[in-house]
């Protein structure tokens, strides 16, 4: 299959190697200093179970010509997306599929606006990490993505894609309610980075606390009564099952979003808690735990 990663960082750079690890035509489209880099260095993966690598074709937004693609997969973080939205309209075409692996919702709308059902649903899951070498270091076995349809008529299409696209290198699932799966990651994912971000500690650390469980608790809740406003329907188990995984106080957890920001980085804090006390506002929801992380994140170095 002809597919185009946008973004070579830890989570484009791991799916697209292990694609072209299993045969499929992956190019990457990246900024002209990271074509640089790979084209000098390669891209490394270090894998739990395994490493190799490999040197693979990169594009620009300036080279990306008029060649469409039938899989575009979207890597990139947040403050990028308007700008990745213009820069791929070259490579979609009439059978183009875009699968945003973005985190998150309001993505989805925004791209939906310019492609309509080209646009799937989907999500990753990897803890992995850019290194000091450039190398992409994978931290745990866990690596999947699942996607599917957000519309009716794109059901044969992603039956397509998971027939095309069997036997790579990492769990993929053609989910058949993909919306959900999106949301309870928004969900657990927007939790985990609110706690933490507000306490400046892990949630081990945080369950440790006097009133470090009901904290962790009550933050979820405010997360979940917003989403619910928004459309997601409780699966109950599922729900049950991601706040006794942040209730752990057996694993310290952390997200992408408080590494950012304790190191200061750009971070996805405006798309994931920011989109939340908006959509609150709206509904006229009080979410005061979740108010006072979006005015930190606000007033703090990368965090808005």
């Amino acid at each position: 299959m002809k597919i185009l990663v946008v973004g070579a960082g830890a989570t484009g750079g791991y799916f697209g190697a292990r694609l072209a690890q299993a045969g499929h035509e992956v190019a990457f489209l990246v900024r002209e200093g990271r074509a640089q880099q790979l084209a000098e260095e390669g891209l490394v993966i270090k894998g739990f179970n395994d490493s190799f690598r490999l040197t693979p074709p990169t594009l620009t937004a300036e080279t990306l010509k008029d060649n469409t693609w039938q899989l575009i997969i979207l890597a990139v973080k947040h403050p990028h997306l308007t700008q990745v939205i213009e820069h791929i309209r070259p490579a979609v075409g009439d059978k183009t599929f875009i699968l945003p692996l973005l985190n998150g919702m309001d993505h989805i709308t925004a791209l939906q606006h310019h492609y309509g059902d080209r646009v799937l649903g989907g999500l990753c899951q990897i803890y992995a990490t850019l290194n000091s070498k450039n190398e992409i270091e994978q931290l745990t076995p866990l690596h999947r993505i699942s996607f599917g349809a957000l519309a009716p008529a794109q059901q044969q299409g992603v039956m397509t894609l998971a027939n095309e696209l069997d036997g790579v290198g990492f769990t993929l699932q053609a989910s058949q309610d993909i919306a959900s799966e999106m949301w309870e990651k928004y969900l657990f994912l927007s939790t985990l980075g609110a706690v933490t971000c507000l306490a400046r500690a892990d949630t081990q650390r945080i369950l440790s606390t006097s009133g470090g469980a009901q904290y962790i608790t009550t933050l979820f809740n405010e997360v979940l009564t917003i989403i619910k406003a928004a459309g997601y329907q409780p699966r109950p188990q599922v729900v049950d099952h991601l706040l006794t995984t942040l209730l752990n106080n057996q694993t310290p957890l952390v997200s992408s979003l408080y590494r950012d920001v304790m190191a200061g980085n750009v971070s996805e804090s405006a798309a994931i808690i920011g989109a939340l006390v908006e959509r609150a506002a709206v509904t006229q929801q009080s979410i005061p735990v979740l108010q006072a992380c979006w005015v930190q994140l606000q007033l703090v170095k990368g965090g808005a």
